[in-house]
C-alpha cells in the first residue's frame, strides 16, 4: 500500500503535468510530459512505460537568466520515491540527462529532484506485466534506448498511433532497406575510388550485425577487403561506422583523443551509417561522410526541426527521428535520391541557399554544416 506522501505526489503529478504528445497516458506508449517549476521548464520522457526497468530522459529549459541559479550544479535525480532516487547523467551520442528506473504495475509516479526543496512529480501508466515483448523492451534501457525514444517521439509528433509502439519501433532492432541501400552505395563508392580495404566498426545490436553482413557482401562483390578497425590501416583505407549512437560517439572520440602519432591514418576518411547523423556523434571526430536520402534544408526536414523545437525543446534533430517522422508524414517529406554529404560541426564549408536554409542548418547542426558533395557510385 502506498503511503500518504506517495499518494499526494501522484495526485499533484496528474493535476499539474502537461502531456506533450497529447491523448491519454497508455501503457506501452512513451509518456512525454512538461511542467514548469521555479521558472524552469522540465520535459520528462518515460519509456517503454511498462512494468519493470524504464528509460527516463530529463530536459530542462530555464525561463529567465535567474531561474534556479541557486541550484545550478546540483545533480538531477529520478525515482519513484525518496528512497530509490538515482542520478540522471549524460549519455554519449545524444543530449539530455538519462536514468533507468524500475516502475510498478499500473499507475505510478516518476519523481524528478534537484535539491531537497524541489520535487517535480510526473505520472505514468504501465499496465499489467504480461511478459510480452521482453526482448524488444530491453532495447529501451540499453545503449540504443535514446535512439528508440527519439524515433517513437518523432512518430507520435507526426500523428502516429502510439498504442503499444514501444515494443516494435526501436530502429536498432533491425536494418531497414533504406539504410541497407545507403551502406551498399557507400561500399560501391569507396570501391570506385580505389579503396582497398574498409575497416568496419560494429556493435552487438541486431541492426549493426545486419549492417556488417550487408557491407561484407557488398565489399566482397566489389573486391574490397573488410578489416577490423584495430588493424593497422593499409595505404587505401576507409573507416565505416555501423554501430549505435553511444558506441560510435565513444569510439570516435577515443580515437581522436589519441596523440597524433598514434591515430590510425585513414586516407579515404571516416564514413557513417545514415542513422548516425546526430550532432553528438559528428562532434566526436573532425569530419565524416554519409549517404543520405534527404537534405537538412528540405522542406520536410525544416518542418521536422521546427516541430521538435516547439514540442521537445532541448532535443536535437537526428536522422533516425526524422526517418520515423517521414514514415507517417505526407508526400512532401518522402525519401529522395541518395546523395553523399560531408558533415562537420566546424563550419568551414560554405552554406547553401539563402537565410532560411541557414536557419534550418543551425537548427540541425548548431555551428556546423551538412553539405552535399556528390552522388554515390552505382
Amino acid at each position: 500500500m502506498r503511503d500518504g506522501d506517495a499518494l499526494r505526489a501522484e495526485q499533484e503529478a496528474f493535476a499539474a503535468g502537461q502531456q506533450v504528445l497529447g491523448g491519454e497516458r497508455e501503457p506501452g506508449t512513451p509518456a512525454v510530459q512538461r511542467l514548469e517549476h521555479d521558472r524552469v521548464l522540465f520535459t520528462v520522457s518515460v519509456a517503454p512505460a511498462r512494468p519493470g526497468p524504464n528509460l527516463v530522459r530529463v530536459d530542462t529549459l530555464p525561463l529567465d537568466a535567474k531561474a534556479h541559479r541557486q541550484h545550478r550544479g546540483l545533480p538531477v535525480q529520478v525515482g519513484t520515491s525518496e528512497q530509490d532516487l538515482v542520478e540522471a547523467t549524460p549519455r554519449p551520442g545524444t543530449d539530455g540527462l538519462w536514468a533507468v528506473v524500475d516502475l510498478p504495475e499500473g499507475t505510478g509516479t516518476v519523481l524528478v529532484t534537484h535539491g531537497p526543496r524541489h520535487r517535480v512529480p510526473f505520472p505514468v501508466e504501465t499496465g499489467r506485466d504480461d511478459g510480452a515483448g521482453q526482448d524488444a523492451r530491453a532495447l529501451w534501457t540499453g545503449p540504443d534506448g535514446p535512439e528508440c525514444l527519439a524515433a517513437a517521439s518523432a512518430a507520435f509528433l507526426a500523428g502516429a498511433d502510439g498504442a503499444g509502439t514501444t515494443t516494435t519501433t526501436c530502429p536498432a532492432a533491425e536494418l531497414s532497406e533504406a539504410d541497407r541501400s545507403s551502406l551498399v552505395s557507400v561500399v560501391d563508392t569507396l570501391a570506385a575510388r580505389g579503396v582497398e580495404e574498409v575497416a568496419v566498426a560494429a556493435d552487438g545490436s541486431a541492426r549493426s550485425q545486419e549492417a556488417l553482413q550487408a557491407v561484407q557482401q557488398a565489399a566482397t562483390a566489389a573486391g574490397v577487403a573488410v578489416v577490423d578497425p584495430a588493424q593497422r590501416p593499409g595505404t587505401r583505407n576507409a573507416l565505416l561506422v555501423v554501430s549505435g549512437w553511444a558506441e560510435a560517439a565513444t569510439s570516435l572520440a577515443d580515437t581522436w583523443a589519441l596523440p597524433p602519432t598514434e591515430q590510425p591514418i585513414r586516407n579515404d576518411g571516416t564514413w557513417l551509417a545514415p542513422w548516425l547523423l546526430t550532432p553528438q556523434v559528428v562532434d566526436s571526430t573532425p569530419g565524416v561522410v554519409l549517404a543520405l536520402d534527404f537534405d537538412i534544408r528540405d522542406p520536410g526536414a525544416r518542418e521536422f526541426s521546427n516541430t521538435l523545437a516547439t514540442y521537445l525543446p532541448g532535443q536535437s534533430p537526428t536522422a533516425s527521428a526524422y526517418a520515423a517522422w517521414r514514415a507517417v508524414g505526407d508526400d512532401a517529406s518522402a525519401p529522395g535520391s541518395t546523395t553523399l554529404y560531408a558533415a562537420s560541426r566546424a563550419a568551414v564549408m560554405p552554406s547553401m541557399g539563402g537565410g532560411h536554409a541557414h536557419e534550418t542548418e543551425v537548427a540541425w547542426f548548431p555551428g556546423g554544416t551538412v553539405t552535399p558533395i556528390g552522388a554515390p557510385a552505382g
